[in-house]
């Protein structure tokens, strides 16, 4: 396949996507650009920021990457809204039917079948990967990269671009404690109204549902990374993730002297990034039983992910 490697850090929301984004970001053959399929940046461009601080519309880089992509002919990229997401923007309804995650995995497959003897969804759906290669090439280049890093969030995007994407795939399985998450969901505006349970269940189900996607791919295709190992075991775990990008490790520069980088999505990529440390808030924010309730709700889940739980808890 012409290209570079395409990773995937499929995740949940809140588990530390955009800090794996720059800590794999920093080595020279990889590029990343975080969260490519989001339009959180529509109607306010005036305002948006790129994680080097400049202005978004006015960033020398991302004016090269929309004139690059129109050259390779995409006349209609926008930096406001890359257009690199499979689900269904102008629809929520249409959008959950169609990309949302199902309660049991037969019925996700079902829907599937149904939807791949639709003609034009599949159409659709082979632009949008012909689309997110030719992005993929474009930032890939502009840094003599091999390995384009993508961070993110649909559900289901593994499993479109393993069908879809003309490149190689490959996809890390990032996860975090679900009482972190549910901790960190509750702080954020949209969604500070939920209950505890609620974010646990998002969690399970998202889950559940990456789990099954990866399944489809070979084992040397797909790797697991908890959060937990991330922060405390930086070196050695990022040496195993750079080996499974295929990288030398040994390529890569000590964090205080990593480059520039270019992070789309949430807030964090304004922050800085190189500070590694365990956020363990939500022993202090949640209840003792509000920790029980997001096991409770996500015990499967969470035993899955984490077969030994002191990755996730001291107790």
């Amino acid at each position: 396949m012409d290209g570079p490697t395409y990773v995937l850090l499929a995740s949940n929301a809140y588990s530390g996507s955009t800090l794996l984004s720059f800590l794999l970001g920093a080595h020279p053959r990889i590029a990343t650009v975080s969260d490519v399929s989001g339009a959180r940046r529509q109607h306010r461009m005036d305002a948006f920021r790129c994680s080097c601080g400049r202005l978004m519309a006015e960033d020398p880089f991302w004016l090269e990457v929309r004139d690059r992509m129109r050259a390779a002919g995409w006349p209609d990229f926008d930096l406001a809204n890359f257009r690199l997401g499979f689900d269904y923007a102008d629809s929520a309804a249409f959008n959950r039917l169609r990309v949302g995650t199902l309660r049991w995995g037969w019925l996700e497959s079902a829907r599937d079948t149904a939807f791949r003897a639709w003609p034009g969804d599949q159409a659709r759906m082979r632009t949008i990967g012909l689309r997110t290669a030719a992005f993929a090439r474009v930032v890939a280049g502009m840094s003599a990269a091999s390995v384009f890093v993508d961070a993110s969030k649909e559900r289901l995007r593994a499993t479109n671009l393993a069908r879809h994407l003309p490149l190689e795939l490959r996809v890390i399985h990032l996860v975090r404690d679900v009482r972190a998450v549910a901790a960190s969901a509750r702080r954020h505006p949209s969604s500070a109204s939920d209950t505890v349970a609620d974010a646990a269940r998002r969690w399970a189900r998202t889950n559940e549902a990456i789990s099954r996607s990866l399944r489809a791919l070979p084992a040397s295709r797909r790797t697991l990374v908890r959060y937990e190992d991330l922060c405390r075991n930086p070196a050695e775990e990022l040496a195993r993730l750079y080996r499974f990008c295929g990288v030398d490790p040994e390529a890569a520069p000590p964090l205080e002297r990593a480059p520039t980088q270019h992070l789309l999505g949430n807030r964090v990529r304004l922050e800085r990034l190189v500070d590694i440390r365990l956020d363990e808030r939500w022993r202090n924010e949640l209840t003792r039983a509000e920790q029980e309730e997001a096991r409770h709700v996500a015990a499967a889940t969470q035993a899955t992910l984490y077969p030994d739980d002191h990755h996730s808890s001291n107790e």
